[in-house]
């Protein structure tokens, strides 16, 4: 292997320029310099799994000086039978001096019989300006109004939004991912692992050590990963995550923390699906794939690597704040061209294989962008995968985020420029390293300068998808606990249609960032192409327990049809006995309910004068007028159970899709 012959291979038998080009699966665009991806014939690989690389591969490599030539997937017995299923057992990394150009080299590479593709080793971006702030100085204890005691809890505005003003002139009142009042259900549960494919999380950071997935098996699973406690750095083959080389950027710890940093422990912020305890013993699990390191890595063979790594070793979800610059790749024909690549493989396999107890398979969640273009980035577009768009504390899409097709679903995202105002605070607040880090300048390169931020706010795609993938763990969290059990795409469509309506709001303009300066940007152009609208955790858990959601407006009382929960004959159904049972006091302050719901002619009455969203049980009687009738038969009382959710704007639809 890698011999000393320099002589050149024999062209294809065809001889055709054709039959060579045909077996390049994609571009050099953004391609890395220094190594590319070949995928070899059965007969080819079987020989280069024993040693025994076929000759004129072994010439060529050696006449292009080639360092090395290596499986992309290292060999796992225990897995090897699927891998062949999906192709991944055939793909091999090639590399080369770092500056040497690939491109020399593909054409040469496809023309060998026992090469049946080459791609070349494209590197994707961070979905991210990767600049930080840090939270002001001595701020207060959390919100009565909230459940735990994290002090920052108050600024994350993207939990819980009751559209403060102090916040920006432009806040909008549930413009938020409706997290407070789900957490009453669930908070997360360890046997869910989301995979983050980012830079190294800090597993030692106080806010997220006690939610960091550890390997149970490390050093005993004879996978190849040495040293994987808490997951793997696959860019410097090793299981030391690092997180504080020169260029990085805290933007895997900050990714994390939006997750599942540990919620209750008295500091810093929360995660969606952090837990209750305080100690970590029912939050989600982090496993931290490091696929970018400093200025290194992001690359597609990366990529697929940590994605196998993370579907073998029981993650549910794949969190990605990563892509292609949109445009690279432009509709789902010419990605299933590139489909025939390892990274489309890597996802396939971590999609069918994935999963825990709740479900059949795994989810992968990638940001759309930030190009403010009219399509989502590969592989995020793709049409299996959730791409996720970004909004600001107004509830209106963010002036950098993608839309359009491929794009599934949105979330905050933050804006610095929200309204009249610049303002960290309009950003997501989240974990940061608590080591030294490079600052990034408005180019987003590093300063010179560096800081220890430990908290910090951050704009993005990248951090309104891991929004997306903190409801879904939420909501895995709450099947488990429920004793539901889903198909992978069973699962997808309950998370696609757990949002509230966006486009009611998208007509006029919004003053932002737009065209590199302060002016209005136009809404009617996202109009029908943020998503299926913005993601609930409440209507998650909603549709997991089988619970109907009616949407009421905060500031008037209001009566709710009860006719579809009690059939055609409601109005007479509750006229015999009608009862509410009575909210706990909590459950009352959830909406700000003044006094206990009733039920009228039919309808159930409420006043809420506070976003939020609350479960009413409403009963009945059917067949008679008592339920202790001495004289006559007695009725049998029937219950039904209703979803509250009160927000500040509410579409003609209810906020139904």
């Amino acid at each position: 292997m890698l011999g000393c012959s320099k002589e050149m291979p024999s062209p294809a038998p065809d001889g055709t320029a054709g039959y060579a080009e045909a077996k390049i699966i994609n571009t050099p665009a953004e391609a890395a310099e220094g190594s590319i991806l070949v995928c070899l014939d059965g007969e080819g690989a079987a020989g280069a799994l024993s040693g025994a690389l076929p000759e004129d591969i072994d010439s060529l490599l050696a006449a292009y000086d080639a360092v090395s030539f290596e499986r992309v997937i290292p060999y796992d017995v225990r897995h090897e039978e699927s891998y062949r299923k999906y192709g991944l057992d055939r793909w091999y990394r090639v590399t080369f001096a770092p500056d040497f150009n690939p491109e020399l080299v593909a054409p040469a590479l496809a023309r060998l019989n026992a090469v049946d593709k080459v791609q070349y080793n494209t590197r994707m971006k961070r979905t991210s300006d990767l600049k930080s702030y840090a939270p002001a100085a001595g701020m207060a204890s959390a919100s009565s109004q909230l459940s735990f005691n994290d002090p920052y809890l108050k600024d994350q505005w993207h939990y819980y939004n009751p559209g403060d003003m102090a916040l920006s002139t432009n806040a909008r009142a549930g413009a938020d991912v409706n997290v407070k009042d789900a957490w009453r259900l669930t908070a997360g549960d360890p046997h869910v692992i989301v995979a983050v494919l980012d830079e190294g999380v800090q597993y030692t950071h106080p806010d997220l050590a006690a939610n960091m997935w550890t390997n149970p098996d490390v050093n005993d699973d004879s996978d190849g990963y040495k040293d994987d406690l808490h997951g793997y750095n696959f860019v410097a083959k090793s299981g030391q995550i690092t997180w504080d080389k020169p260029g990085d950027s805290g933007h895997g710890t900050h990714v994390a923390g939006t997750i599942a940093a540990v919620n209750n422990n008295g500091i810093g912020v929360c995660g969606i699906a952090g837990g209750s305890s305080g100690n970590g013993s029912d939050g989600v699990r982090i496993m931290s794939c490091q696929v970018f390191d400093g200025t290194d890595g992001g690359t597609t063979d990366i990529s697929s690597e940590a994605i196998i790594y993370a579907a073998n070793m029981g993650a549910s979800i794949l969190q990605c704040s990563f892509g292609s610059l949109a445009g690279t790749v432009t509709n789902d024909a010419d990605y299933e061209n590139r489909a025939q690549g390892i990274e489309a493989q890597a996802l396939n396999y971590f999609l069918d294989n994935a999963g825990c107890d709740a479900i059949d398979g795994g989810i992968a969640i990638f940001a759309s962008g930030n190009e403010s273009q009219s399509m989502a980035a590969y592989p995020g577009a793709y049409r299996r995968l959730v791409s996720v768009t970004a909004i600001g504390c107004d509830n209106l899409p963010a002036n950098y985020t993608n839309y359009g097709y491929g794009c599934d679903i949105a979330a905050p995202g933050g804006e610095y420029y929200t309204g009249s105002t610049y303002s960290e605070s309009t950003c997501i607040l989240s974990t940061m390293p608590t080591e030294p880090i490079d600052e990034v300048g408005t180019d987003g390169q590093p300063t010179g300068s560096q800081t220890v931020p430990e908290y910090g706010y951050m704009q993005g795609t990248s951090m309104a998808c891991p929004h997306v993938s903190g409801v879904a763990a939420l909501g895995l969290s709450y099947a488990l606990k429920m004793g539901r059990h889903y198909t992978q795409d069973q699962f997808m469509s309950l998370l696609l249609t757990s949002v509230n309506d966006i486009d009611h709001l998208l007509s006029g303009s919004k003053r932002t960032m737009y065209n590199n300066s302060i002016s209005q940007m136009p809404l009617s152009p996202f109009k029908g192409k943020m998503g299926s609208g913005t993601i609930d955790a409440w209507r998650l858990l909603m549709q997991i327990e089988g619970t109907p959601v009616v949407t009421v407006k905060v500031g008037q009382e209001q009566g709710v049809s009860l006719e579809e929960f009690f059939g055609g004959g409601a109005s007479s159904v509750l006229l015999n006995s009608p009862e509410v049972e009575p909210l706990e006091i909590d459950e009352m302050n959830a909406i700000g309910l003044l006094g206990q719901p009733y039920v009228k002619y039919g309808k159930l009455y409420i006043h809420p004068t506070r976003i939020g969203s609350v479960k009413i049980t409403v009963s009945a009687l059917v067949g008679g007028d008592s339920e202790n009738a001495s004289d006559t038969p007695s009725g049998q009382r029937v219950k039904r159970e209703v979803s509250i959710m009160a927000r500040a704007n509410v579409s003609e639809n209810g906020g139904w899709l």
